[in-house]
Formats: C-alpha cells, sequence, structure tokens
C-alpha cells in the first residue's frame, strides 16, 4: 500500500501540495489508510484467520516497516493493536524529538553514532578522529577557506554564514553515508559503490587539507554521478520550492516535499536535507529557523509537543504488545529508540535488538553474502518471533 501523498498516491492529483489539500497529510490519516486496508484483506485476499481474528472478520497479519515505515508499523500497533498480530520496525526512530540530556539532546547522541561507524568500519586507523577534525574545520571556516578547497556553492548561498551551511549540509552526507554503508553497491537514494564509508575514510585520512577532505567525501554522496554543478546550501533546514537539486530529482525523489511537510508539521527533527539527499537533525538551536521556513514554504506552524503526547516515548513502550525494533550498529538513526527496553512490553513482547555490522534496516533488504552473522541472525530472530505470535493465537 502507497502512502497518502507520496508517490503516485496523490488525492487532489496536480493540487495536491497546495496547502488547502495538504492538511490531509497526517500520520493519523496515514494509520486510518492502512487500518481500511487491512480491514478489507479477507475480501482482497481470501484470507479468513484464526480463531482469535474469524470473529471479527480479520487476516493474521503482521507489520512490517523500515524508516518512516518501521516507525508507522510500531504507531499502528499503538493505535490499532486489534488489527494485527505484531509488527517488525527496521530502522525506526521513534522516540526522535526536541530537547533530552546533554548539550544538544539527541542530535549529540546522533553525532557520536555516525562518528562511531567511520571509526569502526572505515578501514584507516583514525578515521573517526579525522572526520571530527573536518567538521570542526568547518564549523571555524571563513569563506575564503571554503573556496580555496574547491568547494562549489550555488549562487544562492548567503556569504554571511556560508560556513555554518555548509557544515550543516556535510554533516548531513557524512551521516547518510554511515546510515546506508551497505556492504554491497546500492541506489537506494544514490548511486553507491560498497561500504562508501571505507571510500569516505580513504579521502579523509589522506588528504592534508580537511576542508577539501570533507568536501571530497560528502561528495561522494551527493554527486555520485558527477553531474551537479554546485552544492545549494540553502536548500538545508526544509529548503525551497524550487532548486537545481529538485530539478535533478524530479524523476526519483523519495517525496521531498511530502516529507518536509511531516517534518514541518509532526517530525520536526527530521527534514530531508539538500532536497532529498540525507537526514540531519537540526539542533535546538535551529529550531527557530525550521519553523520560519515552515511557515514561509507551507504556511504550518511546527508541533513539537504532539508527537511525543499522542504516540508516546520510549518507556511507553512497555504498555504496547508484540513489536520488534530491530536496529543496524552504522545506522546513527538507532539512537531514536534507545530509550526501548532491550525486552519489555506486555509479557516481554516488545524487544530491542541491535545488528553489528548492519546498516539502515538491512534486515529488510533481500539476503547477500556480504551480510554480516548478526545481519543473518537479526532475520532469524524475526522470523522465529512471527511464529511464536502466530503460534499463540
Amino acid at each position: 500500500m502507497e502512502h497518502r501523498f507520496y508517490g503516485s498516491s496523490l488525492p487532489f492529483g496536480n493540487r495536491s501540495f497546495s496547502p488547502e489539500a495538504l492538511q490531509y497529510l497526517t500520520i493519523e490519516q496515514a494509520l486510518a489508510d492502512y487500518s481500511l486496508l487491512l480491514a478489507k484483506l479477507p475480501r482482497i485476499l481470501g484470507c479468513t484467520g484464526t480463531a482469535f481474528n474469524r470473529a471479527s472478520g480479520l487476516c493474521d497479519t503482521i507489520l512490517f516497516g523500515g524508516s518512516y515505515g518501521g516507525m508507522l508499523a510500531a504507531w499502528h500497533r499503538f493505535k490499532y493493536p486489534h488489527l494485527s498480530v505484531g509488527a517488525v520496525a527496521s530502522g525506526a526512530p521513534v522516540d526522535f524529538y526536541p530537547g533530552g540530556k546533554g548539550s544538544q539532546g539527541v542530535q549529540a547522541a546522533f553525532y557520536k553514532a555516525y562518528v562511531a561507524t567511520f571509526s569502526k568500519y572505515g578501514g584507516a586507523e583514525g578515521c573517526g578522529a579525522a572526520l571530527e577534525t573536518a567538521l570542526r574545520a568547518a564549523d571555524n571556516a571563513t569563506e575564503t577557506q571554503l573556496l580555496e578547497a574547491g568547494i562549489k556553492p550555488c549562487s544562492d548561498t548567503a556569504k554571511s554564514n556560508m560556513a555554518e551551511q555548509f557544515a550543516f549540509y556535510a554533516k548531513g552526507a557524512v551521516s547518510s553515508l554511515a546510515m546506508i554503508d551497505y556492504p554491497y553497491p546500492c541506489s537506494f537514494i544514490t548511486p553507491l559503490p560498497a561500504n562508501p564509508v571505507q571510500k569516505a575514510c580513504a579521502i579523509l585520512t589522506t588528504e592534508k587539507n580537511p576542508l577539501t577532505a570533507l568536501n571530497m567525501a560528502l561528495l561522494l554522496y551527493v554527486n555520485a554521478t558527477g553531474d551537479l554543478p554546485c552544492l545549494s546550501l540553502a536548500d538545508e533546514l526544509v529548503g525551497r520550492r524550487t532548486s537545481i537539486h529538485t530539478q535533478r530529482l524530479k524523476a526519483t525523489d523519495l517525496g521531498v516535499t511530502a516529507w518536509n511537510y511531516q517534518a514541518c508539521t509532526e517530525l520536526l527533527l527530521e527534514p530531508i536535507t539538500s532536497n532529498g539527499y540525507g537526514f540531519y537533525p537540526e539542533a535546538d538551536s535551529q529550531l527557530s529557523e525550521v519553523v520560519a521556513n515552515c511557515v514561509r514554504r507551507f504556511q504550518v506552524q511546527p508541533r513539537p509537543s504532539w508527537m511525543p503526547l499522542a504516540f508516546g516515548r520510549g518507556h511507553d513502550y512497555r504498555l504496547f504488545s508484540n513489536i520488534i525494533f530491530m536496529e543496524n550498529e552504522k545506522d546513527p538513526w538507532h539512537v531514536g529508540t534507545a530509550t526501548i527496553s532491550a525486552v519489555g512490553g506486555v509479557n516481554g513482547t516488545v524487544t530491542r535488538i541491535v545488528s553489528k555490522g548492519g546498516a539502515h534496516h538491512q534486515d529488510l533488504r533481500f539476503s547477500s553474502p556480504y551480510d554480516t552473522e548478526d545481519v543473518h541472525k537479526a532475520r532469524a530472530y524475526e522470523k522465529s518471533t512471527i511464529q511464536k505470535w502466530l503460534s499463540a493465537l
């Protein structure tokens, strides 16, 4: 089933991205759509379910989702637990909200997580430290230093804060490299070779100028095809309606407009940066800028306190049942479920596992001989747990 306002599912046709139409793009409405589908599965598939579900006319259904889809799977178990048997939520940061412990809360944890991926899986000694050195250099760079390092910002980049914009852009690119550091070539978001973090680390640990190294590393991600003439740094933090990135990605983007609208209304720390190339959670100090951009672009006011109230925080999952939160070690978004107990929920039926050596929802991808042993074990655990859920009906 396709999520409303994504792909071909445009309920108002060409008018679907007008402010009047976008009010119907909410997580609550999407979950209700899935509920209607589940209610119709007996007629669509001819399934009858076990005695447990037959009285209500439902099929025995397991929900699967990766990333945002995993969040939806978990939230559906929260809102509509009577319509499914259980859910597998992989790479699903359901507790990723502004504030929290530490100087920047989840942002600090996210930063630490992707640097750890470069340190452990970069294949070059000192890569994590080299990455941090490069990011600090970007934070403190002058416009002249950036240009001398070969960085080519587009003409719409404000010179007054070019360093800040480039640093944020770079963090979005390198954290996304960690997120999708698959052990085989992949075009999930952008065409990448196998183990792209290793390719980036080879640059970061050999190029003497840290700014040049950072620029070359991020270009592996944002310019894999080599046809991007400049970096549209102004597109960060929700971005704008049109840009060189949007024009280039028109045929294949991941629903940039729809997602950024959802980031503005419900998922405030998760806008798509670079108009389609990756995510990076803005700092709490940047939220006022995000709010202003959301009002300007979509005429909506973000509600940062609504999601925790409507769908709960990590500790609230002790009240739920039959959910597997499967995380993969390389993926920095795993910090978004760190507040969920490894075993909890009703009768211990909510579990959280982190598989070593896996990237973003790699357990839900097709099996590969390059998968780590832990990724194979993750799939086996999901299968055996689902069998237990079904046999208990």
